[in-house]
């Protein structure tokens, strides 16, 4: 059973499902344009992901603490260092547009935890929001068509990325409520601000603005439209469920995996 904890604090705690959850909404981007997903490109969102969560999370705390077994520390250092150095061999032959994004996305990744760069950084709560959301739009949405050396200021590739940025608001509805007694910001988080059945409809009207988007933007068959359609719902659930005093794997896993169990949905759906 311990062991069973540990690998599950590794997965959640140390940032592979949240990898995971990038990749996999990245990876319906293509498949929503109807796009070959190339594996070896796509893991280069993993990896910066993975690297990226991780520095963000224990650099500043050196990747040590009594919090934590030291197993999970060793892991958590080698598996980062082993990360990055792919990331870098991966991104060697990058074309341009793909490092344009790539530093935009890092640009704005930056602003979110650089706490000297106010009122511009996650101190700021409504700032706090837009740069996740940017961000993962960016990298989902954009970076896998300049992966693919496509035309990333076509109509369909704006729309998908308000899509995403509108789904990624949605999604992180639960997280803000859950930390309305912990978030001391300069500026307080969204639900601090509007209070936990405005932020909640707010979550609703994002999912709302990101599956029409997405119906403008793909052309794809009544079954797929269909399984977008019931993790949408599941997403507005999750979101409806939403307290303060909910467990952290509420948020951390269920909530993250969202776009996991709908890549899983979509590519069952390709062989049937």
């Amino acid at each position: 059973m311990n062991w069973i904890k540990l690998l599950l604090k590794i997965y959640v705690k140390g940032s592979i499902h949240v990898a995971f959850s990038v990749f996999s909404l990245s990876a319906l981007s293509l498949l929503s344009l109807n796009k070959i997903i190339p594996e070896s490109s796509l893991l280069i969102i993993f990896f910066a992901s993975y690297v990226y969560y991780n520095l963000i999370k224990f650099a500043p705390v050196s990747f040590k603490g009594t919090n934590q077994p030291t197993l999970f520390w060793i892991w958590l250092k080698l598996s980062t260092l082993l990360s990055l150095l792919i990331l870098l061999n991966l991104v060697k032959d990058l074309s341009k547009d793909s490092w344009f994004v790539l530093a935009l996305s890092s640009f704005f990744g930056v602003l979110y935890v650089q706490k000297e760069l106010l009122p511009i950084s996650r101190e700021n709560g409504w700032i706090k929001a837009f740069l996740v959301s940017l961000v993962w739009a960016l990298i989902t949405a954009v970076l896998p068509s300049t992966l693919l050396d496509e035309d990333w200021f076509g109509l369909e590739i704006v729309l998908l990325f308000f899509s995403h940025f509108f789904l990624v608001l949605a999604l992180l509805v639960p997280f803000e409520i859950r930390d309305m007694s912990v978030d001391k910001l300069m500026l307080p988080n969204l639900a601090q601000q509007l209070g936990v059945r405005k932020i909640k409809w707010v979550g609703y009207l994002s999912l709302i603005l990101s599956i029409i988007l997405w119906m403008l933007a793909t052309d794809l068959g009544f079954y797929y439209q269909l399984a977008y359609f019931i993790f949408y719902f599941i997403t507005a659930a999750l979101i409806a469920g939403a307290r303060i005093d909910r467990p952290q794997n509420y948020t951390s896993l269920w909530v993250e995996a969202i776009p996991i169990f709908l890549l899983v949905s979509v590519w069952v759906l390709g062989f049937l």
